[in-house]
């Protein structure tokens, strides 16, 4: 595998599920394609995924709303809204409500599939290092302030 993090498929149609799936496992990712929502989500709250891509439209549940959720599980993870049907109201939820990163449109060719994966894994390894460093830089504002506490304490005691 060429790609640490797993990408998370969930459509409904299991004949597209499996086309996603083997496209992507030929270039070298893994891949976790279901087509059930509760099945995508317990993998989603298991580990750290790079890319979830998902159909809009499905009979249990609106892609919008599936990619709502892993927004809230996992923010650094990009988001790909899978879509037959290009209607603005759609994509103005799409971007405000769950935060896509990219949209792609059906049918699709395969180098516009592998062209948005790879943008969208590079998108989600930059917020990943964004992240790290943010949580290293609080940390080492941690110690300062202890260490600033403890000179002002040898201060007052001198």
């Amino acid at each position: 595998m060429k790609n640490t993090y797993p990408i998370v498929i969930l459509d409904d149609d299991a004949a597209i599920l499996k086309a996603l799936q083997e496209t992507l496992k030929i270039e070298g990712y893994f891949c976790f394609g279901t087509t059930r929502v509760y099945d995508a989500l317990e993998f989603i709250k298991k580990q750290t995924v790079a890319v979830v891509l998902s159909d809009q439209r499905m009979t249990e549940i609106k892609g919008t709303c599936f990619l709502q959720q892993v927004k809230s599980l996992q923010p650094t993870c990009s988001r790909v809204l899978i879509t037959g049907v290009l209607v603005s109201d759609m994509f103005l939820e799409a971007i405000n409500s769950a935060e896509i990163f990219r949209c792609l449109a059906k049918p699709w060719t395969r180098a516009q599939l592998l062209k948005i994966i790879e943008e969208s894994y590079s998108h989600f390894e930059k917020n990943l290092s964004v992240e790290t460093s943010y949580k290293a830089l609080l940390e080492i504002n941690q110690k300062l302030v202890d260490e600033n506490a403890t000179l002002r304490a040898k201060k007052q005691n001198l």
